[in-house]
């Protein structure tokens, strides 16, 4: 071996080192406080970019409000308790993991051939394009013209597609030039417009102008319509991609484990929570808090987030709701000249579809929305007040996520006026070494959708900082 060589295997073996001590430097503890679909996916993210990452879930198992219903169902129905769907166009991480993890996922046309209840009546999707029947709710000429062209839901975009060229960052609505929409409601800014009492009432609300015109422009800029109509869901239940992650990650998830406070220091994080109702400590280089609001907001930080941030957190909308599940003998609805997809707009039953019509069985479930504390048989009266034809209907059951000690919030609803400045972007900004990650944080308040962008903005911004960025 001539002195060259020891030199060339001296340099590799050095090379070798750096790398491994570079590796080391890299590397970061994170605590994921919340298994739901947000924390799940930032901690996968996370764990393929080499950090050491360990995920606390309050319940007992994952998902958060992403739910698959599969016990006490004959024949092999299942039913999605939260998380309904994903579109295409739209959901475009969703879908990359869709594909990644080749989940089984198949069109639900849940939104074909809708009836919608308008007053005393069920209305189809062609009586809703008709002149005659726009005139006699009352629209103006420019209103029917419009509905008699796109669809009964893009009523919206009529009157707010005018504001949506003026966004040209998604994630900056003040950069827009449109802060004084902020101050009126959606409902003020068409009646501004020249809406008709008709199309105040079908498209108006009294959600900040600002946020309602926001969103709006956010979608168009994405290509994906106000109420997407190609919907899917995965075959077996929408939980499976939860599920998959949390199976990616093995004993890194951590269950029946709630965290009761933090504690920030400038170097890190450290995290009390209960273990088999025992308490435990966990230290940690970050903390990522993918909880919802309503968790969040219970549990002391020591030292204490700034008084933005702590509005924002304490004031997020939340809605929640109930999934009513209608078992039947027969699918009927397939013989029927009624289809099942069905608006109600009824606070005992809001909206109906049927699921899952790939279980070769001649049972079927027809799935609904209703609200908070609404019992099964007062959304079952609801249906059968409506629904024009005969049903076998036999069975009612209710899954109330008001009633869910760990995530009874649903998705956000809309900010009122005046207070979108107060919310954004303070909700999904860290602080320190606590980042902030769910179906909140983004700026459009689509489930599964924002629970993923989320995700992957707080991985992206943890990994930057582990590799000689400043800490955000």
């Amino acid at each position: 071996m001539t002195r060259r060589d020891v030199l060339q295997i001296g340099t590799g073996a050095g090379l070798a080192l750096a790398s491994k001590q570079a590796q080391a430097a890299h590397k970061k503890s994170v605590v994921v406080a919340g298994g739901g679909i947000a924390g799940l996916c930032c901690a996968y993210e996370l764990t393929r970019r080499g950090h050491d990452v360990t995920v606390l879930e309050a319940s007992g198992r994952v998902g958060g409000h992403v739910k698959t219903v599969r016990d006490d169902l004959p024949d092999g129905l299942y039913v999605d308790a939260g998380a309904e769907q994903f579109t295409k166009p739209g959901y475009d991480l969703y879908w990359g993991y869709v594909h990644e993890f080749n989940l089984p996922h198949i069109q639900d046309h849940r939104r074909d051939h809708m009836m919608r209840r308008i007053g005393d009546r069920l209305y189809s999707e062609g009586e809703l394009a008709d002149p005659k029947v726009l005139a006699g709710f009352g629209f103006n000429q420019r209103e029917i013209k419009f509905l008699t062209q796109h669809p009964w839901w893009d009523l919206p975009r009529l009157y707010l597609d005018k504001y949506s060229d003026a966004f040209h960052d998604e994630y900056r609505p003040f950069d827009a030039g449109l802060d004084d929409l902020d101050n009126i409601t959606t409902t003020q800014l068409l009646q501004r417009e020249g809406a008709s009492d008709a199309g105040v009432r079908f498209a108006g609300g009294s959600s900040s102008a600002l946020h309602t015109v926001w969103h709006t422009a956010i979608l168009k800029r994405r290509g994906v319509p106000l109420w997407p109509t190609q919907v899917f869901r995965l075959k077996g239940g929408n939980s499976l991609l939860p599920e998959t992650f949390a199976a990616k990650l093995g004993d890194r998830v951590k269950l029946g484990c709630p965290v009761t406070a933090l504690r920030q220091g400038s170097s890190g994080v450290t995290v009390n929570y209960r273990e088999f109702g025992k308490p435990a400590q966990i230290s940690a280089d970050y903390l990522v808090c993918c909880m919802s609001a309503v968790m969040l907001r219970q549990i002391p930080i020591t030292p204490a987030l700034p008084e933005t941030k702590r509005w924002a957190v304490a004031n997020v909308p939340y809605y929640s709701a109930t999934r009513p599940v209608l078992q039947a003998r027969t699918r009927f609805w397939r013989n029927n000249k009624t289809g099942i997809n069905i608006e109600f707009s009824e606070q005992t039953l809001e909206h109906v579809w049927t699921m899952p019509d790939e279980v070769q069985t001649p049972r079927g479930l027809i799935v609904g929305t209703a609200a908070p504390g609404v019992k099964a048989e007062t959304a079952l009266e609801t249906f059968r007040a409506t629904y024009p034809e005969k049903d076998t209907i036999e069975y009612a059951r209710i899954i109330d996520w008001s009633k869910d000690p760990w995530c009874m919030a649903c998705e956000t609803t809309e900010y009122k006026p005046g207070e979108l400045k107060k919310f954004w972007p303070a909700l999904i900004e860290p602080h320190g070494r606590i980042h902030f990650a769910g179906a909140y944080c983004d700026n459009l308040n689509w489930g599964q959708e924002a629970a993923t962008r989320s995700a992957n903005r707080v991985a992206r911004a943890i990994d930057s900082a582990t590799n000689g960025a400043s800490d955000l």
